[in-house]
C-alpha cells in the first residue's frame, strides 16, 4: 500500500474593509504526477481535477494546469494573478511535490532537476515559493485567499544512504503567524498522510481529499467547521486500517468564513486591514519589489555571497554567455561562487529572482536589468548551467 506526507493549508487573508467588494471567485488549481527527474505520484492530478470540479459549483473561475513545469507553472500563474482584482475572493489548490527549505515552503514543478542533500540552493532557483504566490495575490488586493497545498508526500530527494533534502525529509514547514492565517495540515507532525485504504481501494482520490470533498461545498459549514469535520473523518478512516492520521490546523482568523454561495456568511470576514489598499496595477508587477527598494547587498562571509572579482563588472565569467566553460575553469570555486555565475547566466538575460540574497546581489550592478520571470538562453549558457549545475553538491 503507498503512502505519502502531506500538508494541506488553508490561507484566509482578510485585505478589505468592506465585505460587499467580494464580486469575483478565481481558482487557480494544479495537480503534478508525471515529474521527470523525480519519483512520479499517482493521486495529484485526480484530487486537482476534484477540487476544480467542485469550486466551480461554488461560483470560481476555474485554471486548471496538470503537470507544469517551472515556466509553464510562472507563465499560468501570472495570467490568473492578473485577473484577480480588490475585493475578489482567491482560491489556490496545488497537489504535487513540495518541500520545505530554510523555513519556506517551496512547490516542486514538473521538470525539476534531480538534487542530493547539498544542493539546496539549486532546488530553491528551480522551484515555486508558496509565500510568493500568496504575497503576490495579496497586492492584488484578494479580500479573501484560500490556500491549499497538498505537497509534501514521501521526500523524492532522498539518496541511497537514506540522507535526504531538507530539515525533516518529509513535511512542510509551519505556516508564518499572520493574522487572519488559517492552515490545516492532512497529518499531524511525523505522521503518513495516506493514498488510499489498500491496493483495492477503488476510490480516485487520497483519504484527505475524499474527505475534504463534500464538505467544501456545504452551506452550513465554516472554514473551520470544515476543517474539524475532515480532520475527523480522515482519523476514522486512517483507523479502519490501523493507521494514525490526524490533521492538524492552524487558526489566527476571526469570526467565520463560508465558501458556499448559499451561506449568509460567504463573504463575512472578520479580520480588518491596518493599511488602505493599493490601487491595482495597470501591468502585470514583478514578485520582487523594484531594485531600489531592494534590502541591501548580503554581506561577505560565511553566510554571505562572495563579491564578484573586480574588473569584470560584476561577472565571475564574464564571457559565459559565448565561451563554453571547462571544468578546469571551475575547480577550486566555492559552492557560493558556483552558485553566483550559474545564475549571473540567467541575471545577464535579465531574470528576476525569488532569492533576496541573489536579487540583492545582482541589483548592485548597472547591467543588471530584471524583466522576466522565465529567459531564454542561447545553446552556450544552456551548457554552461549544466555544468556548473553539475559541479554544486
Amino acid at each position: 500500500m503507498r503512502m505519502r506526507i502531506a500538508a494541506i493549508a488553508f490561507a484566509i487573508i482578510g485585505l478589505s474593509a468592506s465585505p460587499s467588494l467580494a464580486q469575483n471567485r478565481h481558482a487557480f488549481v494544479v495537480g503534478n504526477d508525471a515529474y521527470q527527474n523525480i519519483e512520479p505520484l499517482k493521486k495529484a492530478i485526480n484530487d486537482a481535477r476534484a477540487i476544480a470540479q467542485t469550486l466551480q459549483g461554488l461560483g470560481f473561475k476555474v485554471t486548471l494546469g496538470e503537470n507544469l513545469t517551472r515556466r509553464d507553472f510562472n507563465a499560468k500563474f501570472a495570467v490568473f494573478e492578473q485577473a484577480v482584482q480588490p475585493g475578489d475572493t482567491t482560491f489556490v489548490f496545488y497537489s504535487g511535490h513540495g518541500i520545505e527549505l530554510d523555513g519556506a515552503n517551496y512547490l516542486i514543478p514538473a521538470d525539476a532537476p534531480k538534487v542530493n542533500a547539498q544542493q539546496q540552493s539549486l532546488l530553491k532557483d528551480e522551484s515555486i515559493s508558496s509565500d510568493g504566490m500568496i504575497q503576490r495575490l495579496r497586492e492584488r488586493g484578494a479580500l479573501l485567499q484560500v490556500v491549499v497545498l497538498d505537497a509534501c508526500r514521501e521526500n523524492p530527494f532522498r539518496d541511497k544512504t537514506g540522507r535526504a533534502l531538507g530539515p525533516t525529509g518529509s513535511s512542510l514547514g509551519p505556516p508564518k503567524a499572520v493574522r487572519g492565517l488559517f492552515v490545516m495540515y492532512s497529518a499531524g507532525n511525523g505522521q503518513v498522510a495516506l493514498d488510499r485504504l489498500s491496493d483495492s481501494d477503488p476510490n480516485p482520490n487520497s483519504v484527505f481529499t475524499r474527505s475534504l470533498l463534500p464538505r467544501l461545498g456545504d452551506p452550513n459549514k465554516s472554514l473551520r467547521g470544515i476543517a474539524i469535520d475532515t480532520r475527523t473523518e480522515v482519523s476514522r478512516l486512517a483507523g479502519t486500517i490501523g493507521s494514525d492520521q490526524f490533521p492538524g490546523y492552524y487558526d489566527q482568523t476571526d469570526g467565520e468564513i463560508f465558501l458556499s454561495k448559499n451561506s449568509p456568511g460567504a463573504v463575512a470576514i472578520a479580520p480588518q486591514p491596518e493599511r488602505p489598499l493599493p490601487p491595482p496595477p495597470v501591468a502585470l508587477p514583478p514578485a520582487l519589489p523594484p531594485v531600489a527598494s531592494l534590502p541591501p547587498a548580503p554581506p561577505v562571509g560565511a553566510k554571505g555571497i562572495t563579491p564578484a572579482p573586480s574588473g569584470n563588472d560584476g561577472f565571475i565569467f564574464i564571457n559565459s554567455d559565448r565561451v563554453r566553460l571547462t571544468n578546469e575553469d571551475l575547480r577550486g570555486m566555492s559552492q557560493q561562487q558556483l552558485r553566483i555565475a550559474r545564475n549571473e547566466i540567467y541575471a545577464r538575460r535579465g531574470r528576476f529572482f525569488r532569492d533576496p540574497q541573489l536579487a540583492a546581489y545582482f541589483s548592485r550592478f548597472a547591467w543588471y536589468k530584471p524583466h522576466s520571470w522565465d529567459v531564454s538562453l542561447n545553446a552556450t549558457e544552456s551548457a554552461n548551467v549544466k555544468l556548473i549545475s553539475s559541479m554544486e553538491r
